[in-house]
């Protein structure tokens, strides 16, 4: 199998796939970035008990429509279209993917989802046949139908490169020098700031020396402003406070001092030839010391459809990092010297050791939070995920009361806020353990709507999804989770949710890909070697599965079979847990 890791501006490009989801979750549309429309007529394709109408993007059966994600829609329709020949993986990637570089992974699962929605499979390959070495091919009996249709223009399968907008922002001259911005923010945002963390993004330098370029430079610093100011916690100076600092290389202590923020962001874009490079990079005001940065090197080709998405991407990645640095700098106060903010950080830091300790501890500190100030909608929230965190791991006779406390603190968070995303996501995920998926949809939807680089809520919505039994939805959304923040805390139950999205699919060697990169977290928890125990027996590599068994008896003694029922106390589907259960006995797990 290929490698699985990627480099982070391939995160970036597969942000274009992406987009599909958004389009059709969030907006109602029912076409994707790559779906297919007619050439000049509208198409269909009929097979067996099945049609393919292009005109209306959908896969029917017997005339029934069947649900259908539209990667995988696209991939059906063009070997469809090539039932002619052998279609190479090569092929399959440039058209479907347009060229960008993918894992081995996502290639088999879309052809996995594919012959899933025929009622094919591996073994059968009644539609979808493999040839060794050599691609796919299309092996059932097509009928093409057309019908003419009046002004229909060709389209092709990937779009075609996007103009600049004829709107674009205009290029900003700033002429003040910054001896003279001693009064650019008034004391009362100087004084907002200081109660809580505050950032200030300073305008990206344009390095190509090239003022039409200046637009880009203008427009990504806008957007990495407009998210981050969508995280609540988090005080943003506006851009028309930092607009005169463009063009100007000045030591982040002062800017920190004129502004009277913590952390300052600066950055650059370089354009040369048919490439760009972004840097970022974020700096702690007080003594100028370097706490992050990254590049980002682009076809230029794509950047005017990926602006927003670069900066979502770097705004995501800044919010836990931030948020890491005022967890150690709360660490750091006297007990009792502690506010509601540094109780809050306190209560976070014991919270992703994800130990039982850690657990207690983060509890009494989001409980002197909101005693300290009631009206801190994060500490109900937090709360919340604490009693969420509980009950997948304290014994099962408490379960019932931990998860009716936290939907109950949920619930109040987002009364108390209702337009911070993190408490609509405590609450989110509340909902979808109890099994109230719809109702769990609908509020991690309000979370991804209030802040789209909210790495947690794509987390929740995938672990939500996957449950209602829409694997390949919820597959993207966990990736999508980790290209967001590939550092978070909660990484391990990333990677280990996309292992059961796998595992759900029978697609066990992925499945084992993804436990393993979970086990090695340093926060890692017992379940993941559970999950790897399991894949591994179904994969049928008995010498590893127990390898992977004793590990998790060594974390957890006393784990047998009925343990493994009793923790999927969420799960709607029964196959799935009985699958599992195989998988860990012939791991050699024993009976209760």
């Amino acid at each position: 199998m290929a490698e699985f890791f990627r480099r982070p501006w391939f995160f970036l490009l597969e942000a274009l796939v992406f987009a599909q989801y958004v389009s059709l979750t969030f907006s109602g549309g029912c076409e994707g970035a790559h779906r297919i429309t007619s050439v000049g007529v509208v198409m269909q394709y009929r097979f067996a008990e099945f049609e393919l109408d292009l005109s209306q993007q959908e896969l029917r059966r017997l005339g029934e429509s069947v649900h259908i994600e539209p990667q995988v829609f696209d991939l059906i329709v063009h070997l469809v279209r090539n039932n002619d020949r052998i279609v190479s993986k090569d092929e399959l990637i440039e058209t479907i993917w347009n060229g960008r570089i993918i894992s081995e992974a996502a290639l088999s699962s879309r052809i996995n989802g594919a012959r899933r929605a025929l009622g094919d499979n591996g073994t059968d390959q009644l539609f979808i046949r493999t040839l060794h070495k050599r691609g796919f091919r299309f092996v059932g009996d097509v009928q093409a139908i057309s019908a003419p249709e009046a002004g229909a223009e060709a389209a092709p399968l990937v779009p075609e490169d996007r103009a600049a907008p004829a709107d674009a922002p205009a290029r900003v001259l700033v002429s003040a020098e910054v001896s003279r911005l001693g009064d650019i923010v008034s004391e009362s945002v100087k004084a907002e700031a200081n109660t809580r963390s505050s950032i200030a993004v300073l305008p990206f330098g344009n390095m190509s020396g090239d003022p039409e370029n200046d637009y880009f430079s203008y427009g990504l610093t806008e957007d990495i402003i407009r998210l981050l100011a969508r995280y609540r916690w988090l005080s943003v100076i506006s851009r028309h406070s930092t607009v005169g600092f463009q063009g100007r290389v000045i030591d982040a202590r002062e800017v920190g001092e004129l502004l009277g923020v913590r952390y300052v962001m600066v950055g650059s874009v370089r354009k040369s030839r048919d490439t760009v490079r972004i840097t970022a990079e974020l700096v702690r005001a007080a003594d100028g010391k370097q706490l992050w940065a990254d590049k980002y090197d682009l076809q230029l080709e794509y950047i005017f459809d990926i602006q927003e998405e670069m900066a979502r991407q770097i705004a995501a990645t800044i919010e836990p990092e931030l948020s890491k640095v005022e967890q150690q700098l709360a660490t750091r106060k006297a007990p009792e010297s502690l506010d509601a903010w540094d109780c809050y950080q306190r209560g976070l830091w014991n919270l992703w050791r994800f130990t039982t300790p850690g657990f207690d501890s983060a509890e009494t500190y989001f409980q002197r939070a909101i005693a300290a100030d009631p009206s801190f909608a994060r500490g109900h929230g937090a709360l919340s995920y604490v009693n969420l965190q509980r009950a997948f791991i304290d014994e099962p006779k408490d379960r019932a009361a931990r998860l009716e406390t936290a939907l109950r603190q949920g619930r109040h968070a987002v009364a108390l806020d209702e337009l911070d995303c993190f408490c609509h996501c405590a609450l989110g995920r509340a909902l979808c353990l109890t099994h109230q998926n719809d109702e769990a949809l609908a509020a991690l939807d309000v979370s991804l709507e209030l802040n789209p680089s909210f790495a947690q809520a794509y987390f929740a919505q995938g672990f939500n999804l996957l449950w209602y039994g829409r694997e390949i939805e919820a597959e993207t959304l966990l990736d999508r989770a980790i290209m967001l923040s590939p550092r978070d805390s909660h990484i391990s139950a990333f990677h280990h949710v996309r292992s059961w999205a796998h595992f759900s699919l029978g697609e066990y060697d992925i499945a084992v890909e993804f436990a393993r990169r979970a086990t090695r977290q340093p926060n890692v928890t017992y379940q993941a070697f559970a999950s790897l125990a399991a894949s591994l027996g179904l994969l049928g590599d008995r010498a590893q599965a127990e390898t992977a068994a004793a590990e998790l008896l060594q974390r957890k003694p006393n784990y047998n079979i009925e343990t493994a029922r009793q923790e999927f106390f969420f799960c709607n589907d029964v196959g799935f847990i009985d699958r599992f259960v195989e998988g860990l006995r012939v791991a050699g797990i024993a009976n209760a």
